[in-house]
This record gives C-alpha cells, sequence and structure tokens, in this order.
C-alpha cells in the first residue's frame, strides 16, 4: 500500500519559519514503521518542500496521514485534505498529532477526514494500512484509531505510549532531503512528568513517559554524523534531563567513544552542578529552560511545581559552565497582574538580561487552563475544526487574557523585538568572551550566525509597530506599585 505522510502549513507561515523548521520526526518515526510492515512511504515537509498537492497526487497514495496541530498547521491541513479529496475520491484520510487527539469529535464531523488516530501514531498507521491492504487486523481491532460508523464516532480502546522506544525502528531519514533543514534534531522521548497547567501533556500522554536508552541514542547520532555528516544534534524532547541516569549515562558515551558533537536540548530548569559539568564536557553548548514567569504566584497558578530561586539557581551554574542558556517567557495567563508581569521583568534584570523567548500564552483545547478558561468564560471555543486557525491567530497576537494592560505587553513585546540581536551579544561577551575565539577557530560560523542576528535585526526594525518606550512604561507601572509612604 502506499501512503502519503504530510506535516502541512500554509504560505505565510512558511515564508516566517522554513529557515528554522525541524525535521519532521514524528512523520518520519511513523513512517519507518509503515515501511518495516512493507508499505511504500513518502512524506511531504511543507516547510521545506516545494511540492503541488496535484504532483503528490501523482503518487496515487491509498492513505493520506496528516500531523496536525492548532494553528496555521491545521489550515494547511484542511486545505490539502480538501484537495486530495477531489484529486484522490478513493484514498482515505487521517489526521493524527495532539488536535485529532483532543478534538476527535469535530475532527470527524468533517467529510474530508475519515479516521483519527489519538496519540502515538506508529503502531495505529501500521495496523491501519495493514488492514486497509489486508483486512486484518479488523478496524475495531486497532488501538488509539476513531472513525465514523453510521453517523457516529467510534474511538477504540486506547493505545498507550511505548515506553520502551528502542523497540521503534529508527526515523525513516531517507524520506527527506535532511541536507535542506537548519540543523539536524532528534525525538529521544515521550511524555513529561510534570503537570503545567498550559501544556498538552496530560491529555495527549496521560502522564506516561517512554525513552530510547542512551546506547541507541548514541548509535543514531552515530548514523547521522557518517551518513550525513552531522556536527551538532538538537534534541526536541519536552525535557531532556529528566532521566538522569540516562543522562549519565549518554555523556558517558559520547566522551567513551570519543564522538565529537555538540548538542542542545530543552530542559526544567532544576539541574545540579554536577549535571551541569557533566553535559559541558560531552559537548552540549546550549540549553533552553522553561521559566515562563518570574512571579512565584504565577508559577504556583500554572503549576510548574518549582521555585524562582531553584530557576535563577540552574541559570547560573548553566552560565558558570559556559553553556548558553535561553528562557521561555510567557505573559498574559489568566489571572496575571501587573505586579506579577513586573516580577517577570524583574527577573531578567536580576539574570542580566539573558537570552529569552517572548510568547504570549494562548488557550490551547487539551490543557487545564484552556477548561479554567472555558469555565471561567474567559473565551468561546470554535465548534468547528474550521474555526481553530482564526481562533490561534486571535489569541496569538490579540486578545489579552489577563490583568496587566494591553500597552504594557505591547511595549515589552517591542522592547524584546528591538533588542534580542543586541542582548544575546552583549551577555556572550559579557559572561562568555572565551566564545569569540569562534572568529579565529570557525571564521564562517561566527559570521553565519552574526549575519544571522542581523536578519533577524532589520526585519524586526521594519515590521515593529509604533508603540511607546519600554522603559518608561515599566517606570510607570513600577511607581504605581510602589507603596505609599507613611
Amino acid at each position: 500500500m502506499k501512503v502519503l505522510l504530510v506535516a502541512a502549513t500554509t504560505p505565510a507561515f512558511k515564508r516566517a519559519f522554513a529557515n528554522s523548521s525541524n525535521l519532521p520526526n514524528g512523520l518520519l518515526f511513523i513512517g519507518a514503521m509503515l515501511e518495516k510492515h512493507g508499505h511504500e512511504v513518502m512524506v511531504y515537509d511543507g516547510f521545506m518542500d516545494d511540492r503541488t498537492t496535484e504532483e503528490l497526487a501523482a503518487f496515487k497514495p491509498d492513505l493520506i496521514g496528516f500531523s496536525v496541530i492548532v494553528g496555521p498547521n491545521m489550515e494547511g491541513a484542511i486545505h490539502m485534505s480538501k484537495e486530495f479529496r477531489n484529486l484522490l475520491p478513493n484514498a482515505r484520510i487521517v489526521w493524527g498529532n495532539v488536535s485529532p487527539s483532543v478534538l476527535t469529535e469535530q475532527t470527524l464531523a468533517e467529510d474530508y477526514v475519515d479516521y483519527a488516530v489519538i496519540g502515538a501514531g506508529e503502531y495505529t498507521m501500521a495496523e491501519l494500512a495493514d488492514h486497509l491492504q489486508t483486512g486484518t487486523p479488523k478496524i475495531e481491532e486497532i488501538k488509539g484509531l476513531a472513525f465514523k460508523l453510521g453517523g457516529k464516532v467510534v474511538k477504540n480502546e486506547p493505545r498507550f505510549l511505548t515506553k520502551n522506544m528502542d523497540e521503534l525502528p529508527d526515523p525513516a531519514w531517507h524520506l527527506v532531503d535532511a541536507a535542506k533543514y537548519r540543523e539536524l534534531d532528534l525525538n529521544t522521548s515521550r511524555g513529561c512528568a510534570f503537570h503545567c497547567a498550559f501544556c498538552y501533556n496530560d491529555s495527549f500522554n496521560k502522564g506516561s513517559l517512554g525513552y530510547l536508552s542512551a546506547e541507541r541514542l548514541v548509535s543514531q547520532i552515530e548514523h547521522l554524523q557518517q551518513t550525513y555528516g552531522a556536527k551538532h544534534i538538537r534534541f526536541n524532547d519536552d525535557n531532556f534531563t529528566f532521566n538522569r541516569k540516562r543522562l549519565r549515562d549518554f555523556c558517558r558515551l559520547l566522551k567513551e567513544k570519543k564522538i565529537k558533537l555538540t548538542w542542545s536540548c530543552d530542559c526544567r530548569a532544576d539541574l545540579s552542578e554536577e549535571d551541569a559539568v557533566m553535559m559541558a564536557k560531552s559537548g552540549c553548548v546550549s540549553v533552553t529552560l522553561g521559566f515562563e514567569t518570574g512571579s512565584q504566584r504565577m508559577l504556583d497558578f500554572v503549576q510548574k511545581g518549582i521555585t524562582v530561586d531553584q530557576m535563577v539557581k540552574t541559570f547560573w551554574l548553566l552560565v558558570k559552565y559556559k553553556i548558553r542558556a535561553s528562557l521561555y517567557i510567557m505573559h498574559g495567563f489568566p489571572t496575571e497582574t501587573t505586579e506579577d508581569f513586573m516580577a517577570t521583568h524583574r527577573l531578567l534584570e536580576r539574570l542580566d538580561r539573558p537570552y529569552y523567548l517572548y510568547n504570549r500564552f494562548r488557550p490551547l483545547p487539551g490543557t487545564k487552563l484552556f477548561d479554567y478558561c472555558v469555565d471561567h468564560k474567559l473565551i468561546t471555543p470554535p465548534q468547528k475544526l474550521g474555526e481553530w486557525p482564526e481562533y490561534m491567530m486571535q489569541y496569538s497576537n490579540k486578545i489579552n487574557l489577563s490583568e496587566v494592560p494591553d500597552e504594557l505587553i505591547n511595549n515589552a513585546l517591542t522592547h524584546y523585538l528591538n533588542t534580542y540581536a543586541v542582548n544575546r551579544f552583549r551577555f556572550t561577551l559579557k559572561h562568555d568572551p572565551a566564545y569569540f575565539k569562534i572568529i579565529v577557530t570557525n571564521p564562517k560560523k561566527f559570521f553565519r550566525e552574526l549575519w544571522s542576528l542581523i536578519k533577524n535585526q532589520i526585519y524586526v526594525v521594519k515590521s515593529k509597530r509604533h508603540l511607546a518606550g519600554f522603559a518608561a512604561s515599566l517606570k510607570e507601572a513600577h511607581t504605581k506599585l510602589a507603596p505609599k509612604p507613611a
């Protein structure tokens, strides 16, 4: 059977993010399992692939699988699904990933979707392809699958997350042109042990955790180096460092095998000094920490299960051992006050204005904060699949669910955009001046990174909105919040 796997997008989203797109690892895992079952597979990544729907239809797939999350990706999936329905009326269309898992009924209410995969898709997609080709297994026996029967949605028995990911074949990297991607990346674990209220993990992975072993992880790195000349790997796990034993084994194996590699990851801000030393010695050069907020009240509200002091300690440990520490910062949470907002920016000043990524809170379906917003009548959820892209656009850019004035948020965003490149350069110069030896040791890499920062800054200056100065707004807000003199 021929299977086409699709990561869709929109033209505007592609223009904005093509240069920073990651490998479609989820589809590559599924593609590998389908090939193991004897099916012929093609992968289309809308960020990097310029083929039209008509060109893809020439492959004549019997089954077309879409990886879908709420937002522009969903808009692209809706558009392409309708096109494939017209071009290939006999092909079956299946949606998977987070959105179909939590919006199953809405997904299957559309006539351009035949099946929905709930949870991890490797075994479910392979068994669905087997069923469509041979009739075995029976449709009702395929765990993790939902489908339409007599006008009603049928959800089969759940399929639990694969805890031992060594059971899975390596991702089918040969199904994409890996050389086109900015950097090679791996997904080496699934799930998360924590319960952040803004995250989908509780509803999607049901609290389960799964890992590749350190040995299997290193074997994949060796393959990527031998086949694609990989010198740097980004690990896209929700929390790459959570399993400390695996982390230690991984770092030890890199040193024992004398593998020359730099690597980066996302992790929780709860690392010890031993962790930081071990990571630095094994080639870790950058880590992104999920801070979200500098307000302890807000950390507790969003159920981070961590303190500001723990986050600060981890940050400076990473800086001490020359691991570049970036922060995820989120603003606009429900109940967030101006004081909470100010606490975040005071924390950034306390950390000497480090690298950070600034995002507005969006109530995502399948999260506890989404349910909170619905229960408190802060949002009206879309009732149809086609309404979700606009919903995401509104909550990503316009709608403010917090108590923080829009002007203060907008000014903070403008300040962030305008100082993005300068702050990165300044912080590195002050806290890791040895980095600039790269000018001599690897000038191409240095000037490539410098030019990337300059291009980003030029884009930001051209596109910024005319907002009042950030510093003045913060000073005014701070003055209003200051206690009155006795």
